[in-house]
């Protein structure tokens, strides 16, 4: 048994480098799919805008024909032409405005979304980091047990206890060892899961550094100004509508001008043209203004609803979060009494031959499930802080 336990303990003493939390962070900065996304989307966006702002390109036109208008006359005709639309200033302005107000609320959402891996990313931080030392610690209870049934079965060969008590002792300690497996396994789904979240197949090779958990206080202080990304994402699309109100809201939309040359059998002809839209023979424009107006309220009102989500959610984050604290608090005042002051009587008893082993195994069994419920407190207390990072956004997480 102690040469397979001490295989498992190996895994801890591993020389591997270590990561830190800020580091796996800016990997998924540098490296993450959605981050690329983000970057390449940016620069497309940029190319639209500045094509957004041109001028369409001029229009040539070309034409060619065979005339005969008597008997005596015949040849052949052609024409040549440029043509250049020319929108009108505050349309093209609007139009432009339009579609860059559209990509910056694209973006802001994307961000958004990263904003939110992050937090997830750092959850999935501190619950491996909580995961191993959970196993650690039980690791620590085994050797402690694992010591003492060694102590107790020279106490057998010496008829100093029954065998019965030897093999309830024998259980306990494969009971303890099956159940660190588990723990275990644990570690390394929380890895996994850390892994997945943040698409770093790289982070297999390195060892969580765990020193860089966000420690436990009652009260937080957020850094908090302004609106969120999804706010301010909104906010983009209201200024979206706003321009293609303003797009809408001219006499005209644009107009043509055009310069030809005609040759003709008898005839050379140079032409000028120009022509425009007539905006009132329709509503075409009347109804698109109204269009951009009941968007842009919808979007109000929708920007109005997410505010008002955030504030309620926020708060009730911030009572549970106060509930979390004050139950890590609780449990450790009650494990370090339990492992202070009663085990070291529990044990003094059973080695005197006050108490049974059976007491003696269901004390320590309870210690067991106190710290194991001590940690369950601690991932519920990161659990509602991170959702709370996600939903208020703070100067310092942005």
């Amino acid at each position: 048994m102690k040469i397979v336990f001490s295989l498992l303990i190996a895994a801890f003493s591993l020389n591997a480098a270590t990561i830190t939390l800020d580091e796996i962070l800016q990997r998924v900065k540098d490296e993450h799919p959605l981050s690329k996304s983000i970057k390449s989307l940016k620069e497309a966006h940029s190319s639209q805008n500045r094509a957004s702002e041109l001028n369409e390109p001029l229009e040539f036109s070309a034409g060619g024909a065979y005339a005969k208008p008597d008997a005596d006359k015949a040849g052949y005709e052609y024409s040549v032409g440029l043509a250049q639309n020319i929108m009108h200033p505050d349309a093209k302005k609007g139009a432009a405005h339009s579609v860059k107000y559209q990509n910056e609320s694209e973006i802001l959402e994307l961000q958004n979304d990263l904003f939110v891996l992050r937090q997830e990313v750092k959850l999935l931080y501190h619950v491996n980091c909580l995961n191993q030392k959970n196993t650690l610690q039980y690791r620590d209870s085994f050797l402690a047990f694992e010591k003492f049934y060694e102590k107790k079965k020279r106490a057998y060969e010496h008829g100093e206890i029954s065998k019965k008590d030897l093999l309830a002792l024998q259980i306990e300690l494969d009971r303890i060892q099956a159940e660190y497996k588990l723990y275990e396994n644990e570690v390394n789904i929380s890895r996994d899961n850390l892994e997945s979240k943040a698409l770093l197949p790289s982070l297999r090779e390195d060892e969580l550094f765990c020193k860089d958990i966000v420690p436990i206080t009652k009260e937080l202080q957020f850094d908090y100004e302004g609106e969120t990304l999804l706010e301010q994402s909104i906010d983009k699309k209201i200024l979206t509508y706003q321009s293609d109100f303003e797009r809408y809201n001219v006499s005209f939309d644009s107009f043509t001008l055009g310069a030809a040359y005609e040759n003709e059998l008898d005839t050379d002809r140079f032409v000028f043209s120009l022509s425009m839209p007539l905006n009132f023979t329709n509503s075409f424009n009347e109804d698109n203004r109204a269009a951009a107006m009941h968007k842009k309220s919808a979007l109000m009102h929708e920007k109005e609803g997410v505010r008002l989500q955030k504030s309620s959610y926020a708060e009730a984050l911030k009572k549970e979060l106060l509930q979390n604290y004050e139950n890590i608090t609780a449990y450790q005042a009650m494990v370090q009494k339990y492992e202070n002051e009663l085990m070291p009587l529990v044990k003094s008893a059973y080695e005197l031959g006050e108490d049974s082993v059976i007491e003696y195994l269901l004390s320590q069994r309870e210690l067991t499930s106190l710290k194991k419920e001590l940690i369950e407190h601690y991932k519920k207390y990161y659990e509602t802080l991170f959702k709370l990072y996600s939903i208020l956004q703070t100067k310092e997480e942005l």
